[in-house]
């Protein structure tokens, strides 16, 4: 039980972790993104010219694509966004002028506010971080939430490598999208991932495949709130 129970917070803590390489941003406060960046580009192709073009049937390098999002992160106040993961739905929301993460989930909980981590499982409330904690539940998120918090999502993002393919087209939040395909690898570990990725490199939704202790983990995240800061605060 103990396994099953550590593999609960370890999808937690990934729902944070597919958040913050999943985190868009742009100037403003409109819950959708900017286009301002690519307005004098044709309607395929993006406008950076050290960023991946953007055209169906291009092959790239998602490690790039991954630097030029991240950068564009950066910018970001601060974003909202829901993640489905072995059937678990997750909500998540980011402060960047706060460095704070929440990820709320009836399997598990956790809020880091810079230095500082919190946790709450199931059947408890909530509390300091603990990797110790009798609770597999706690030790687990606790642990998870350490890890969590060293990477930044220009990090996370960077950290991927492969080469994807720009498969097709859609729409998200009013906004034409491209959808970026392929098998990613990070820390020696395949991903298999679908990027939906605005002309200006925000990501706007994901999803993956990939393989944890034996257990096969799909997820899929989807942005709800866009650049607008998020009021996050300790619940303790």
């Amino acid at each position: 039980m103990r396994v099953n129970m550590w593999k609960a917070g370890a999808i937690v803590a990934a729902a944070i972790l597919l958040a913050g390489c999943s985190a868009p941003s742009g100037n403003g406060n409109e819950s959708k993104p900017s286009s301002t960046s690519s307005a004098s580009s044709s309607e395929e192709t993006s406008t950076a010219s050290d960023c991946p073009e953007l055209k169906e049937g291009e092959t790239i390098d998602v490690a790039d694509l991954s630097t030029c999002s991240a950068d564009r992160m950066k910018e970001s106040a601060g974003y909202a966004a829901t993640s489905t993961t072995m059937g678990m739905v997750s909500t998540a929301r980011y402060d960047s002028a706060n460095d704070a993460t929440e990820v709320i989930s009836d399997m598990g909980s956790m809020i880091i506010i810079g230095d500082d981590t919190w946790v709450k499982s199931p059947t408890s409330e909530w509390q300091a971080a603990d990797p110790n904690a009798s609770d597999p539940v706690i030790a687990a998120l606790s642990t998870a939430a350490q890890n969590a918090a060293s990477l930044d999502p220009a990090t996370a993002a960077a950290a991927l490598s492969g080469e994807f393919t720009v498969t097709g087209t859609g729409e998200r939040l009013g906004q034409k999208v491209y959808l970026v395909t392929g098998t990613a690898e990070t820390q020696g570990v395949e991903v298999d991932a679908t990027f939906e990725v605005t002309a200006d490199y925000i990501m706007l939704a994901t999803s993956t495949k990939t393989e944890v202790q034996g257990q096969a983990i799909e997820s899929v995240l989807e942005i709800t709130d866009w650049d607008v800061k998020q009021d996050i605060v300790a619940p303790i």
